[in-house]
């Protein structure tokens, strides 16, 4: 089992989170029937939306072939696989990197997709598979030769701004709030993704895709601010990864739009945006609201659909989930 029952915030409900710990298991792919089986899964949820790398990259990374262990920031990619106690089924799926800055003694796990299957949900797995990353950057730090105590761990996660006609653009963000998560103010580091489509196939130009810098400062989760170098390190860690995939050219303008406002903010420690707990504080969602991120970013990487003005957008949301 990966999953450190501590590294599990209270957030989650440490009941059901027990029921959870004792109905599964959680272990890394070792070898390319499990790397597969566990590549179906997500392939069925995320290969139709795009948002899935091809099955040879991420091959490639698990079997080490993209691991540089020279670079500033080393990376490695792992894939969990949770099972039914009781017969062994695939359960749920968790792919990440866990990249390491040696001398900033700097672990970022990197979360990449979590996929709970129907059977098993509102089970508690899918709090073990936001935590389970933990004890895999805990292990990387354990194999450098650093000290535990001299290191930290964030968890970083990529996700949408906030859409009132998108009800899981909400859901998702509650859930890794209730986790021990917070976001980065998108006016202070407006990240993006890069374009992962084969451009070239498309005949395309490539256009990023803005998205919420959302961490967890592990052990730190009570904090409500964040390092400048620590939130740079969100960025800096994802193109370490992107690198590989991307070119320079592509992940330049991402960068300097980023790092140019995160320059511009005054001071060494950034506050963090609470995430809502729930519908009674919805409100606390305008920061992040589509109209509030997308003006951050170049015209061209803001999407086809139209910006509502911030005000009627927040009321719109809150109308949404006031009628449940």
């Amino acid at each position: 089992m990966i999953v450190d029952p501590r590294d599990v915030c209270p957030g989650e409900g440490p009941e059901k989170v027990a029921r959870a710990l004792a109905q599964f298991s959680v272990d890394e792919a070792q070898d390319g029937a499990a790397f597969d089986e566990g590549y179906r899964a997500l392939d069925a949820v995320f290969g139709p939306k795009g948002e899935l790398e091809r099955r040879e990259v991420l091959w490639a990374w698990l079997t080490g072939a993209h691991t540089d262990a020279g670079a500033p920031i080393t990376a490695t990619y792992h894939m969990l696989l949770a099972r039914s106690a009781d017969d062994g089924r695939l359960a749920g799926v968790r792919d990440c990197y866990v990249t390491l800055d040696r001398a900033a003694r700097r672990c970022v796990a990197l979360l990449s997709h979590a996929l709970v299957l129907p059977a098993f949900r509102r089970s508690g797995l899918a709090a073990l598979l936001r935590a389970a990353p933990v004890a895999l950057a805990r292990s990387a730090i354990e194999r450098a030769g650093i000290a535990a105590e001299q290191a930290e761990i964030l968890l970083a996660a990529e996700m949408e701004a906030v859409d009132p006609d998108d009800r899981d653009t909400v859901v998702r963000l509650i859930a890794y709030g209730r986790a021990g998560f917070a976001i980065v103010p998108p006016d202070v580091l407006p990240y993006a993704q890069p374009d992962f489509r084969d451009t070239a196939a498309l005949g395309v130009t490539p256009v990023p895709l803005p998205l919420l810098a959302v961490v967890r400062q592990v052990g730190e989760e009570e904090r409500d601010e964040i390092p400048r170098a620590r939130a740079e390190s969100f960025l800096r860690h994802y193109q370490a990864v992107h690198a590989r995939e991307v070119s320079q050219g592509e992940l330049a303008p991402i960068r300097e739009n980023a790092l140019a406002r995160l320059a511009a903010f005054p001071g060494e420690r950034v506050p963090l945006i609470r995430i809502p707990w729930g519908p009674a504080e919805i409100a606390g969602f305008a920061p992040v609201l589509r109209s509030a991120v997308m003006p951050l970013f170049p015209p061209a990487w803001r999407g086809k659909a139209p910006l509502d003005v911030p005000e009627r957008e927040l009321e719109r949301l809150c109308a949404a989930w006031s009628s449940g």
